[in-house]
This record gives structure tokens, C-alpha cells and sequence, in this order.
């Protein structure tokens, strides 16, 4: 691979559904600093008429040296520039979702326990093809026509630059090329439908790619989405593809074009961030460096970004509100001034006693990745499995309370969520004393400790080398990392380091101070593995025929026929993703069990459980109603889809499911958005920032 000279970021983009204008005065941007939202109060997610803004990912070009490190971003005074964006929408083309089918691989990384595999924890479910009476009669008939082409939304690349700033990503599902008559739509008795899939905006030498307005529907008005991933018939305007670049020097007339894996970008649309300051807990950055299977020193800021998401998802998810949960525990340290063994070893024996047991106490409560117990309490499921190592389904409940790959094997222990093994193996070294700490700590509360972070981690954008890579962080530290039923803007793939074409540490240090270094597993060189123009040619609509199995992933993984999965082409990310988008994001709720609290969930850090609503905050703020009343309103919570009138949505299981799936088709603009907010009324027990969803619902 040649060294790039030039390169696009953040390599990877995430642009976020809503059905506010695609104009940049109203839509949200992709943070490009991680954590630097955390505590804002006067952001604004709703435009003033109430719709859902847009989150659109703004994309730089960036000159680099001699060992393609970024140094500074290019002057468009300097270049011409010709922006290009190749999306797909291939949901329609793929395969339905049963769980995820790397579980039956064993792959050396740090992302997944071989024991998945050699004790059969939940073993990867073969899947059919989505759509499966729409056929390729080139198979029964050389040179029939293939009708499964047309499940592909492929719009044609669109180009901007200076004299042309703008362009609509115009698309039809089904699709054919050059305005043709759709075989499909006739064969249905309809016709095709226009499904934008986005709009492309050059802007002073950026690019900004905006998403399409969350529409999905059926070809046939009769159908209605039934599934939680998988509904024949029906559209979305999700896609993801390739972001390039043709740059041209005003000076001498030479040309660049960033249009290779190690110089061009990727960017994927998905369902809106419903808690955009609540990450999660395990992120798809985390998985990325899983993935690399390297080493890392011991050090605090290992694990304690992890422990700060899990002890922020109360604002999201009532079983990390109340008790038993990490919140309750961190807190009772800070009350009993203890909160200190969190980041100090201790100078006295006695110190050094106490802080040991605090930090085995926290290390003990975290499920171990590897799955080597009898299983936690069941969670039912609205199917029958044949797994045979069912346990008692007594063990104590572990954190986090979220369900994991193996969600459809009742009495697999995989039923139940682990943070990565990366992650655990950083947890236990801290656990036993092997971690580094700054000296000047001396913090009472974990909010403390997070701003302080938060400050560090802010003070690298002033460092113009490490900016772009910083982009890339932020991005994924956004998107979920498991556990993955399919997930929620990306799902399995993306744990596998043969996805990437790049995928190495530039940095090891994301910031310093106070003669303090932090590490936060680095900045990383991430790019994904695509297609060459031959490639996507010949692989475009590969597939596994009738069925796909988890021997067909294992397969692939080595080189061969099947390898081309692993060379990305437009839609190939989200094609894996459930379809419409609005079942699965509204379908994983609350997942009842028999002893039913803590009530676990499952995506809540993006798609909430049960938030404060802006009712009950307006009530905090009017000071005619009694203290005690207002740590009641504080500590009552509503279901975040009440936010709305979608009516319930919970685990599969239950009852009300059908309806609330369908109503999240047209109900997912007006839910509410968890919004930071503050609130100075010094009432013992309430903080003086609070999240609040706000909805467009009025």
C-alpha cells in the first residue's frame, strides 16, 4: 500500500436521520472531539418548529507526511476541489438477522471469548435472503433477467465543488438504471418509489453529506412491518458508501485523487441518537482497537471511561437510576468519602487494604467476557432453542444489566451483555493495583473525575496533527459496540480486524497535562477495506445464495472465494441492519425476566428506556412546590416512547409489540431527545445539570 500524501476524515462518518431541512443553520453536526458535549446546556436538537435536526457529518482533506500522518489541513485557496459520494441502500438485497454469525468463528482478537465457540455459548443461526420471492432467473435460464439487482437503492456518484455546491442523492426502490421501467414494481402491480438517500454539500473546500429524511414504507400500502429486522416488501432511505476526493494544486496544476482505501472515506447513515450526550458503554472505537489485538499499559484512563458511560446511563435507563447499580455503588463511595480508591492505590498499609478491597468489590460486579459460569437469570424468548447447556439460571445478576449476542438462547449465559475482554483485561489489572495515575488527583464525585477528562481530552483539538484522528474517535465513540442483535447503526463485522485496510495506533498518548499523560487506548489510523473500481465490479451483488451460515463466515475469513465480503462496497455496511430501520430502533425496550428489577434493556445510551421529561423538569424550576416534591418528580421517570403516542414497544415477548413496531414508522420524529440542562435550584440529591427529553410532540 503507498503512503497517501493526502487524505480524507475523518475516514469514517456517521450521518443521523430527522426530518428537519438539510441545511447546515439547522442540523446537528457529528462531533469531532470526543466527549467535548458531554455537559452542554444550550444545545437545541429540535428545530423551532419542532422537527428532529438532521446530525450531518462534515468531511476535511488533510496533507500528510512522509509515513501518512496528518499534519494540516489543506487551504482550499490552494486546490480545486471535487468532492464525490457513492451511496447504496442494500438492506432489501440481504439476509434476514438471527443473531450474529461470527459466533460460531473462533478469531484472534480481543473482541470476542473463543469460548463463544468451543463450549457452544450461542451458536451463530443460519439466515435466509430477505425478499426471498423476488429470484435471479439467471438461474434457472442463462442471460434471464435478475430481479433481486433491482433490491439495490444505487443512485448514480454525485459530485460538488466550487461551482457546483450542492446535489441531491436521487434514488428508487426498486431501482433500475437510466430511468427504465421497473421488471419488479410491474411484476407487484406498482411502481417504483423516489428514495433520496441523502444530499452532498461542498463548503468553503469541505464536504458536508446530509441523511435522508427517515422515510420507509412498503410497496404495498397493505403490508405492515411485523419484524423486528426483517420485513419484506418495504424500503428505507439508510445507505452507506464511499466519500473521495479529486484535489488539484492552483499553483502548478498537479493533481491528487483520494479515491483508495488508505486515502478516501466511508460514511454510513443510521437512526437519530435519541441521547447524544449519553455514550455508550462499550463503543465501536473500543471494538476497532479490540480488533488490532495489541497491548496496552496499564493505566487508569483505560478503564475509566468505561466505568463513566455505565454510571451516566441513568439518565437513560431506570436500572442504572436506582438500585442495586453502579450509580448506587460509585455514589456510596463519594458519601463515605471513598471515592478516591477509584483512582489511588493509597499510601498507608491500611490505604492500601481498603483500596484493593473497593476495587475487587467494583471488579466483581462486571460479567467476565468469557462466560465461564453457570447463567444468570433467563430471559424468555418468543422462540424455542435447542442449546443444551442451559445453567440454572441462578447465578447473581452481573453488570451491565443489558442483554448480549445470545438475546435467543434462553439459558445461555450470552443472553447477558460483557464489556470486551480489551476492556475486562484493563478492568482486572486495575483491579490489582497496575494502573497509572496522575498525581494531582483529588477528585470526591465521578462527575468530577469526567470533567476533568473531559478538559484533557478537549485540549488535543489544539494540536492540528492530532485533530483528524481525533474525528474518527469521536465518530465511533458514538456508536454502539455490542451487544449485537443486530445493534443499532452497525453491527458484527466491524469487530474483525479483516475489515480494515488500515487499522493501527498513530498516537499513544491522545492528550497531556499537568505533566500527565492520557492514553484512552490512543488515536488510531482507522480505514476500512474497500473495493477497488474492478472489485466492486465483480462483487457488487455477491452473495451466499438461498442461505447464508456461520461456515460461510468462516470461510471468507480466509483468502478464497468467499473473501470478497470483507471488501466493502456502497450499502455494505448497513446492509446487515434491520429493516425498516424505525422496528429495530423502537423494538428493544424494556426486557422483562422473572425477577424483574433491575429490569434490563437494551440500547439505551442511543435509543432510551425511561428519561426525565420536559414536564417534570419545568416543574423543578418553579419554586412554589416544596423541596421533597421536587425529589419526587426527579426521581419518576417516564417511558422514553411516552414521550410520544407509539403506545409500547417492548421485548418481543410481550404484548402491544405489532402495534408499537408499526407506529414507530410514523411516531420516530416526535419522540423525545435526552438534551442537557441546567438546573441551579440547590435542592440536596438533584445536580445542577440534569438531561431531559425534549419532544417535537406538542
Amino acid at each position: 500500500m503507498s503512503t497517501p500524501k493526502f487524505r480524507i476524515y475523518p475516514s469514517i462518518g456517521i450521518a443521523r436521520m430527522g426530518n428537519g431541512p438539510a441545511t447546515k443553520n439547522q442540523v446537528i453536526f457529528s462531533p469531532e472531539v470526543p466527549w467535548k458535549n458531554l455537559y452542554d446546556t444550550d444545545q437545541n436538537y429540535l428545530t423551532e418548529e419542532g422537527a428532529l435536526k438532521k446530525q450531518a457529518q462534515r468531511f476535511y482533506i488533510y496533507e500528510c507526511d512522509d509515513q501518512g500522518k496528518p499534519i494540516k489541513q489543506i487551504d482550499p485557496n490552494d486546490y480545486d476541489i471535487d468532492w464525490s459520494v457513492e451511496v447504496a441502500n442494500k438492506k432489501p438485497f440481504w439476509y434476514d438477522f438471527n443473531n450474529s454469525l461470527d459466533l460460531s468463528v473462533i478469531a484472534d482478537n480481543q473482541n470476542l471469548s473463543p469460548n463463544f465457540v468451543e463450549k457452544h455459548i450461542a451458536p451463530g443461526v443460519g439466515a435466509k435472503r430477505r425478499n426471498p420471492n423476488v429470484l435471479n432467473q439467471g438461474l434457472r435460464e442463462e442471460g434471464a433477467y435478475d430481479y433481486r439487482e433491482e433490491l439495490v437503492n444505487r443512485p448514480k456518484e454525485v459530485t460538488v465543488n466550487e461551482s457546483n455546491k450542492r446535489q441531491n442523492i436521487e434514488g428508487q426502490f426498486p431501482f433500475t438504471e437510466n430511468g427504465e421501467t421497473s421488471k419488479l414494481a410491474a411484476s407487484l402491480n406498482t411502481t417504483a418509489k423516489k428514495v433520496q438517500l441523502g444530499t452532498a454539500e461542498y463548503d468553503e473546500g469541505t464536504l458536508i453529506f446530509y441523511p435522508a429524511d427517515g422515510i420507509s414504507a412498503s410497496l404495498n400500502p397493505s403490508d405492515l412491518n411485523t419484524d423486528f429486522a426483517d420485513n419484506s416488501n418495504w424500503y428505507d432511505d439508510i445507505c452507506d458508501g464511499k466519500v473521495t476526493a479529486k484535489i488539484t494544486s492552483k499553483k502548478d496544476g498537479s493533481n491528487y485523487e483520494l479515491t483508495d482505501s488508505n486515502s478516501a472515506a466511508w460514511v454510513a447513515s443510521a437512526p437519530p441518537d435519541y441521547a447524544p450526550q449519553i455514550q455508550p458503554i462499550s463503543t465501536m472505537f473500543d471494538l476497532v482497537c479490540g480488533a488490532a489485538n495489541e497491548q496496552y499499559e496499564p493505566e487508569l484512563s483505560l478503564v475509566f471511561p468505561m466505568m463513566y458511560r455505565l454510571y451516566r446511563m441513568q439518565w437513560v435507563n431506570l436500572g442504572d437510576f436506582l438500585a442495586p447499580s453502579f450509580k448506587e455503588t460509585i455514589d456510596k463511595l463519594s458519601q463515605e468519602k471513598k471515592f478516591k480508591y477509584i483512582y489511588s492505590k493509597g499510601n498507608t498499609p491500611e490505604q492500601i487494604e481498603e483500596g484493593n478491597k473497593i476495587r475487587e468489590m467494583i471488579f466483581d460486579m462486571f460479567r467476565n467476557p468469557k462466560y465461564d459460569y453457570n447463567n444468570e437469570p433467563i430471559i424468555p424468548s418468543k422462540d424455542m432453542t435447542n442449546i443444551s447447556n442451559r445453567g440454572s439460571g441462578k447465578e447473581e445478576l452481573k453488570l451491565p444489566y443489558y442483554p448480549g449476542d445470545g438475546i435467543d438462547y434462553p439459558g445461555s449465559p450470552a443472553q447477558w451483555f460483557a464489556i470486551p475482554p480489551m476492556i475486562y483485561t484493563a478492568l482486572e489489572q486495575w483491579k490489582n493495583g497496575k494502573f497509572y495515575t496522575p498525581t494531582h488527583f483529588d477528585f470526591e464525585t465521578m462527575d468530577q473525575m469526567g470533567e476533568h477528562y473531559q478538559k484533557t481530552i478537549a485540549k488535543a483539538e489544539a494540536d492540528e496533527t492530532k485533530k483528524p484522528l481525533l474525528m474518527t474517535r469521536a465518530v465511533l465513540e458514538t456508536l454502539y459496540g455490542g451487544g449485537f442483535h443486530p445493534g443499532v447503526e452497525l453491527t458484527w463485522p466491524m469487530r474483525h480486524n479483516i475489515i480494515y485496510a488500515e487499522n493501527k495506533m498513530v498516537y499513544k498518548w491522545l492528550a497531556e497535562s499537568n505533566n500527565s499523560k492520557y492514553g484512552f487506548y490512543g488515536l488510531r489510523e482507522i480505514r476500512l477495506n474497500t473495493a477497488s473500481p474492478k472489485e466492486k465490479e465483480d462483487i457488487y451483488f455477491n452473495d451466499f445464495g438461498f442461505q447464508m451460515q456461520s461456515t460461510d463466515i468462516a470461510s471468507s475469513m480466509k483468502e478464497g472465494a468467499d473473501h470478497w465480503i470483507w471488501k466493502i462496497t456502497p450499502g455494505d455496511l448497513t446492509k446487515w441492519m434491520g429493516i425498516p430501520w424505525q422496528s429495530d430502533a423502537g423494538s428493544c425496550q424494556a426486557v422483562f425476566v422473572e425477577k424483574q428489577y433491575p429490569i434490563p434493556s437494551w440500547w439505551a445510551a442511543n435509543l432510551p428506556v425511561q428519561v426525565l421529561p420536559e414536564d417534570a423538569y419545568n416543574k423543578l424550576l418553579d419554586p412554589n412546590i416544596l423541596d421533597d416534591t421536587k425529589r419526587s418528580i426527579y426521581a419518576s421517570r417516564l417511558a422514553w416512547l411516552h414521550t410520544t403516542d407509539t403506545g409500547f414497544i417492548g421485548y418481543h415477548a410481550e404484548g402491544g409489540y405489532l402495534n408499537g413496531l408499526i407506529n414507530m414508522v410514523y411516531k420516530w420524529k416526535d419522540i423525545g431527545v435526552v438534551t442537557g440542562r441546567k438546573l441551579d435550584i440547590n435542592v440536596e440529591g438533584i445536580p445542577d445539570i440534569v438531561y431531559v427529553a425534549f419532544s417535537g410532540n406538542k
